[in-house]
């Protein structure tokens, strides 16, 4: 079943496929199993997915254009 962690301090959250990679991943990459808050995901819950990520900072001007 899909697990969510947040972490206690800045509230970051991530999702995972399971609890096994939730926990190696606070582990590894998040300091610890004790800095995050695991919580189970119900199979209906749905994380929206940005497939292309949209800037919103303007074009920078190619060399040698004036």
């Amino acid at each position: 079943m899909a697990c969510k962690i947040t972490h206690r301090v800045n509230d970051q959250q991530i999702r995972f496929a399971n609890r096994d990679a939730a926990e190696r991943y606070a582990d590894i990459m998040g300091g610890g199993v004790h800095n995050w808050i695991f919580t189970t995901v119900p199979s209906g819950e749905h994380q929206p997915r940005v497939l292309h990520p949209v800037s919103t900072a303007a074009p920078v001007p190619a060399h040698g254009s004036r």
